[in-house]
């Protein structure tokens, strides 16, 4: 009897421990990671009884696992309540915020002048996945979904990006991406462009906010050979295709569509910024 009272509690002590942990994932940010997070504006005036971090954790988790939100692993709060801040956040611009300094912290690591003067821009059709979502049809691509539009520093951090139906042309949704690139980043003076930039987008461009938009040229002669100058936001839609939730657009509307790239952005430049990255 008093054998199994022994080993009844030794149980009861391992359930306990069991239940103190959680689980570590692959996508959660390390210590390193955090620190840059810390005082940022996501993290102002936080009052929630949820871990903020546990929270952020569990929305890199989908965006990298590409798993839909009522399979959110257990060790995480309720999806409703992630998909509650994930939306709210995003309303408040809070990712492209955090995005905008995380840039900057990692221009100054690199010994860089944290007011970047050169872009490249370029957009990615992507296929949805959801019949009731907002899309259109990419007739050059033959691609029925949305279209990614980003603008990246000669680097390829991503300064600016929006998410559009696929049918809206390029030099459509260059002009108002533009125009919000200003707002964060007003020291930029030319960005590098390819050929369906081309048109009044180069003159409104340059009349209404004094940028200098330059058209290159693959150069294409049988072999894939990278633009020059924007070869580097072309590599950086590659790094985003390492999210499976932005290999098919998954989202009901394009500005939640929007959000997911832009958690993945911060993602990305957390790597650059942590001697200690995700393994994913």
């Amino acid at each position: 009897e008093i054998l199994r009272c022994l080993v009844g509690s030794e149980m009861c002590i391992r359930d306990r421990h069991k239940q103190t942990q959680r689980i570590m994932y692959l996508t959660d940010l390390t210590d390193a990671q955090k620190e840059y997070i810390k005082g940022t504006i996501l993290m102002d005036n936080w009052r929630s009884k949820y871990d903020f971090f546990l929270i952020l954790d569990a929305i890199i988790y989908i965006d990298v696992s590409g798993c839909q939100w009522r399979m959110l692993p257990t060790e995480y709060p309720q999806w409703q309540i992630v998909y509650y801040y994930f939306r709210r956040w995003g309303a408040m611009d809070s990712f492209s915020e955090l995005e905008d300094g995380l840039v900057e912290k990692v221009r100054l690591k690199r010994g860089e002048s944290s007011h970047p003067t050169i872009g490249a821009i370029d957009s990615q059709s992507s296929r949805s996945a959801l019949p009731r979502s907002q899309k259109g049809i990419d007739g050059n691509k033959k691609v029925k979904g949305v279209k990614r539009n980003i603008i990246t520093d000669k680097d390829g951090d991503v300064l600016e990006a929006s998410t559009t139906p696929a049918n809206i042309h390029d030099s459509k949704s260059a002009y108002a991406l533009v125009a919000l690139l200003i707002v964060a980043f007003p020291w930029i003076r030319r960005i590098y462009a390819d050929r369906g930039y081309r048109g009044n987008f180069i003159e409104k461009a340059k009349h209404d906010f004094g940028i200098d938009i330059e058209i290159t040229h693959s150069n294409y002669s049988g072999k894939f050979v990278p633009a020059k100058k924007r070869w580097v936001v072309e590599r950086t839609f590659a790094w985003l295709e390492n999210f499976r939730r932005l290999c098919r657009n998954y989202e009901e509307t394009t500005e939640s569509a929007n959000e997911m790239l832009m958690v993945a952005a911060v993602v990305i430049t957390l790597r650059k910024l942590s001697s200690v990255n995700n393994r994913f």
